[in-house]
């Protein structure tokens, strides 16, 4: 059982910020920096938790993939991902972490076998450390990936990436569903708009499939373009936003003080949902 549980709800999405470093020196970096940039946020927090940090964003997402004492060894091993997320937990122990691997057919920095892939989902998963798991829906193991993780309760955020077009809203709609059907516990889709008009499809499916969905959705369009739907998103079903303290991890994050301004000023009416 995950020591965090992960409580997502449109009405107030949550501020999700990445750690990319490389070994576990930048790790220690960027997790002094977010430490710091949480405790400039919002004064100084007690020892040995983060609740200042909290308040500036919400989940701490591990990239996996950037990780060099891994992937040097093509993921073989699952045992150094699994020692530095136990740094990490050590380190941000009010923070909830979601564990992901991103693909380099799904944008990510690495590539690992597909048995290789399917070991660290459940290693991870098995620490209790992780708050959750992303796991690729079209990955050709994704539902081996979920019930590994499910075999330990952890829960999985499914997700999907389009880097080159937004899809018509209908296959928008139709992947959020097929992710929750192959028992995801959350449903995560990045389109990458090239006008207006696919910035308005994406939040368009984003509200079509949240008024049916029974598990939280996660929805944006990527780059400058799509920046909107990072702040905005709750209004129209998303229950989360990638933000950034530092690197990012994707195109158009924006940094985590101005969203959390912003989420502030854009509270909505929202169904909840709970990891």
């Amino acid at each position: 059982m995950p020591r965090h549980r992960l409580t997502l709800d449109a009405r107030s999405p949550s501020i999700i910020v990445p750690l990319t470093g490389r070994d576990l020196t930048e790790l220690d970096e960027q997790i002094g920096a977010l430490n710091a940039a949480g405790a400039e946020f919002g004064g100084t927090p007690p020892a040995g938790t983060s609740p200042n940090a909290v308040q500036l964003f919400d989940v701490v997402e591990w990239r996996v993939d950037f990780y060099e004492p891994f992937t040097a060894g093509a993921g073989s091993d699952p045992s150094p991902a699994v020692e530095a997320l136990e740094r990490i937990s050590a380190q941000l122990p009010g923070l909830p972490v979601l564990a992901t691997f991103r693909t380099r057919a799904e944008g990510g920095d690495a590539e690992i076998s597909p048995e290789a892939y399917l070991a660290l989902a459940e290693a991870l998963a098995s620490t209790g450390l992780a708050a959750a798991i992303d796991v690729e829906y079209r990955h050709a193991l994704a539902g081996d990936a979920i019930a590994a993780a499910h075999r330990h309760h952890t829960p999985v955020v499914a997700s999907t990436h389009d880097f080159a077009e937004t899809p018509p809203a209908e296959e928008i709609v139709a992947r959020l569903a097929a992710m929750e059907d192959a028992g995801a516990d959350v449903a995560k889709i990045a389109v990458t708009p090239r006008s207006a008009a696919d910035v308005v499809t994406l939040l368009s499916a984003t509200e079509q499939r949240f008024r049916v969905a029974g598990i939280p959705l996660i929805t944006m369009s990527m780059g400058g373009l799509g920046a909107v739907t990072r702040l905005g998103g709750g209004t129209f079903g998303s229950s989360a936003t990638f933000a950034t303290v530092g690197a990012a991890s994707a195109p158009g994050q924006l940094p985590a003080e101005g969203v959390r301004s912003a989420l502030d000023l854009l509270r909505t009416g929202s169904a909840p949902g709970l990891l």
